[in-house]
């Protein structure tokens, strides 16, 4: 696992900030978590919002030249998986979702904090690694990991990357 802080330009990261958190960005609200590895009836969910913005090897949303390109020139890579972003929404209570692996297979996942708040991404060994606006966490997405809402803020807003 690895743990960049400041991870993109300033303007580069404002520009993406502004683009998800302040224009009529689109949001597709999902009543359950689906990755493999973790598939839990709806009742015992919860739900979040996403924007797919790239997946079974196509752009998927016409913001995928926006911010991919910006994030991917820092990023050594030889192939996309999927690029999602993920907002979830606040609650009075910190929530830790179920751990998970998005591919039962081995490759890079990657989750760049758009906002900074009290959730964080949790790891199988116990690490948590919190979310600051513009910090990046690189790891084994085939290793269980999990998410979190936020209590402090509207909304946790990141964007969920998965590469070889």
């Amino acid at each position: 696992m690895k743990v960049i802080d400041d991870f993109l330009d300033k303007k580069d990261f404002l520009f993406i900030h502004n683009l998800i958190m302040n224009e009529p960005f689109p949001w597709f609200h999902m009543d359950s978590y689906k990755e493999t590895g973790l598939e839990k009836d709806k009742t015992n969910n919860f739900s979040y919002y996403l924007h797919m913005l790239y997946d079974d090897n196509v752009p998927t949303s016409q913001y995928f030249e926006q911010i991919v390109p910006l994030i991917f020139d820092k990023i050594e890579f030889k192939s996309l998986i999927r690029v999602k972003v993920n907002s979830y929404a606040r609650e009075n209570k910190l929530i830790e979702h179920d751990l998970h692996t998005d591919y039962d297979y081995s490759n890079t996942g990657a989750v760049l904090s758009i906002n900074t708040c009290d959730g964080y991404t949790k790891f199988e060994d116990g690490t948590k690694v919190e979310s600051v606006a513009n910090r990046i966490v690189l790891f084994d997405a085939s290793k269980p990991h999990c998410s979190t809402n936020t209590t402090n803020q509207q909304r946790r807003v990141n964007i969920n990357f998965n590469y070889f």
